[in-house]
């Protein structure tokens, strides 16, 4: 399909999706939309098992049943207020993140829940409130649950195969491992070839306008008990950009239950996890 993406590009083949660099800093040489795997590359299996065992290896990921991760949250430039962040997770499918913007900037709090099934948001500043996400939405709340609990990665991605990755991402050589999520959203991780570590997750959203990209960063990568987490992640999507810098993570931590249903409609303040 030609969108006004594809005449843009100074390219000989189509490109739908837009590329995030362009909007947010340097642009850089992105890959087409479908990667063809070349002869001789690993198998996608194996570079996700490299990514589990750079992460601390199966069985240390099985010890992990939750986190609470606390730390701050900024948006693109500096802007949006800043907020304290609580991301809290519990094996093997669970994920809430929790922004509580400064009472000053009249924002109200930012919330993203996923119970293994079913993910809801709601964000300050917008006509909806809350609403339950779908589609490729939904498809990304399980992504970053996985993201969380990487064993989970194998089981919850189909059609698995490997791309001809860009030379460098963020300073790093890249593998790409593609696949299709649940409800058949696109996805694509990149993980550093030399540490294993997932570097990008990207996500290809189906909209009114067009495919879209989102991107999750992944970067400072710590131990948490026996585990390597990612303590800086930069969330990037058509209109916005949000980056989390965490400063403290409690693995197997107590997560009430009560963190991953809809979030009350309610503007008071709510209580972080103690």
């Amino acid at each position: 399909m030609v969108t006004c993406w594809t005449c843009h590009r100074n390219r000989d083949r189509p490109l739908t999706t837009p590329t995030m660099e362009i909007l947010y800093g340097m642009p850089s040489l992105d890959p087409d939309d479908v990667l063809v795997t070349p002869p001789g590359m690993p198998s996608p299996a194996s570079i996700l098992d490299k990514f589990i065992q750079a992460s601390g290896g199966a069985q240390r990921l099985a010890g992990l049943t939750s986190f609470v991760g606390k730390g701050t949250s900024v948006g693109f430039g500096g802007f949006g207020g800043g907020g304290d962040v609580e991301i809290v997770a519990k094996a093997p499918d669970k994920r809430a993140t929790i922004i509580l913007f400064k009472a000053e900037t009249g924002r109200g709090d930012q919330i993203r829940t996923y119970d293994g099934r079913t993910g809801w948001v709601r964000t300050p500043l917008n006509v909806l409130g809350e609403f339950q996400l779908m589609g490729g939405d939904l498809d990304g709340a399980r992504m970053d649950a996985d993201v969380a609990f990487p064993t989970m990665l194998k089981q919850d991605l189909s059609k698995l195969r490997v791309g001809f990755p860009p030379v460098t991402l963020n300073g790093h050589a890249v593998q790409v491992v593609e696949g299709t999520a649940a409800g058949g959203t696109p996805v694509k991780l990149y993980f550093d070839k030399v540490t294993g570590l997932l570097v990008r997750q990207t996500r290809l959203l189906n909209t009114v306008v067009g495919v879209t990209p989102l991107h999750v960063d992944y970067s400072d990568y710590r131990l948490v008990g026996t585990v390597k987490m990612p303590f800086r992640i930069a969330m990037t999507w058509v209109d916005g950009q949000s980056t989390t810098e965490l400063t403290s993570v409690q693995p197997n931590a107590a997560v009430a239950a009560e963190k991953f249903v809809k979030p009350a409609t309610t503007t008071a303040r709510i209580t972080m996890t103690k």
